[in-house]
């Protein structure tokens, strides 16, 4: 098994992961896309998030916090 595989992904809108996902009108969220070589995504919950996503944006809020460090 690759180490991506093995990473946690988190969410570019809300910063939620998988192991700790985001409550939606539906219930828990899932994800709409993710890739796992840099370990975002887009979930359920922030499909508002597609667009930026589309345009290439590929960090989450969470790596934006720590990269700021």
């Amino acid at each position: 098994m690759r180490k991506s595989q093995l990473a946690t992904a988190y969410c570019i809108g809300c910063g939620c992961n998988d192991h700790h996902s985001c409550d939606t009108d539906y219930g828990k969220c899932t994800w709409i896309i993710v890739d796992r070589e840099l370990n975002v995504g887009v979930c359920s919950g922030c499909e508002a998030a597609l667009a930026s996503w589309q345009q290439g944006a590929r960090t989450a809020p969470m790596m934006q916090t720590q990269a700021s460090l």
